[in-house]
C-alpha cells in the first residue's frame, strides 16, 4: 500500500460497528425504562396540579369544588372536570384534565364518583367516609405512585 493512502481497513470498520451495536443493545432497555418513568411522573404531576387547582379554587371562591370524570361512571384515568356543583344549570366547567395514556390506571380508594374540596380546602362529601384520607394509586406497567389527599385537603405523594 502506498504511504500516501490513509484510511480504515474493512476489519477495523466491522469491529467498530460491532462494538457500537453491542453498546446500543445494552443502552436501549435502560432508555425505555427512563421514558416510561418520565411519562408516569408527568401524568402524576399533572393530576396533582389539577387537585391543587381545585382545592385552591374552593378556598378562593368559598364554595365546594368537585372533581369528577367528565363522563358519568367513567374511570378516573379518563378526562376529569373541576366543577362548582352549587352553580345554576348549566354547571360551569372550571378546568379539564385530559385523559391519561391508555396504559395508565388510576384507582381511588373507596371508589367514589367524585372528590369534593370544601371552602376551607379540606375534603368534603361525597368521599365515601369523609373521615379518612383518600388514596389515589397510579399504575403504569410496573410503575406505581400513590397520591394521598389528607382530610385537611393537603395533597402529597406518599403518606399524609
Amino acid at each position: 500500500m502506498a504511504k500516501g493512502c490513509r484510511g480504515f481497513t474493512l476489519v477495523e470498520l466491522l469491529v467498530t460497528i460491532t462494538l457500537v451495536g453491542i453498546l446500543a443493545a445494552i443502552a436501549v432497555p435502560s432508555f425505555s425504562t427512563a421514558i416510561q418513568n418520565t411519562k408516569a411522573d408527568t401524568e402524576v404531576s399533572d393530576f396533582q396540579r389539577f387537585l391543587n387547582y381545585a382545592r385552591q379554587q374552593a378556598i378562593n371562591s368559598g364554595t365546594v369544588i368537585r372533581i369528577t370524570p367528565s363522563v358519568a361512571g367513567a374511570a378516573w384515568n379518563t378526562q376529569l372536570s373541576a366543577i362548582d356543583p352549587a352553580a345554576t344549570a348549566p354547571i360551569p366547567i372550571l378546568r379539564v384534565l385530559p385523559a391519561m395514556d391508555s396504559a395508565s390506571v388510576l384507582t381511588v380508594s373507596g371508589n367514589p364518583t367524585a372528590i369534593d374540596f370544601n371552602n376551607l380546602g379540606g375534603l368534603a362529601a361525597p368521599v365515601p367516609t369523609a373521615a379518612a384520607a383518600v388514596s389515589v394509586t397510579y399504575t403504569r406497567g410496573t410503575i406505581t405512585r400513590v397520591i394521598n389527599i389528607c382530610l385537611s385537603g393537603r395533597i402529597v405523594l406518599g403518606g399524609c
